[in-house]
């Protein structure tokens, strides 16, 4: 015994081992590639228009895009119900 080593082990706080994990939302982010045309409408490239403007932009344009396709869902519901 005197060779050998033990493992180290790690007590958890019982508060820590009674806490239900946490579970988030997924993330919005569009997915843009750096050669793909800048969401913005530009026409450029997305690395020489909107790439400084870092994940907020592209956030910011995924809420947009949802919000567009809720509205174009909701109109095409209802002229669903009236045919």
């Amino acid at each position: 015994m005197a060779g050998k080593k033990k493992g180290k082990r790690f007590k958890i706080s019982p508060k820590l081992s009674l806490r239900k994990s946490v579970v988030t939302a997924p993330r919005r982010l569009l997915k843009v590639g750096r050669n793909d045309p800048c969401p913005c409408g530009s026409g450029e490239k997305y690395k020489n228009c909107c790439i400084k403007k870092g994940e907020a932009f592209l956030r910011k344009m995924a809420k947009k895009q949802e919000k567009s396709q809720r509205k174009a869902a909701k109109i095409h519901g209802s002229a669903a119900e009236k045919s």
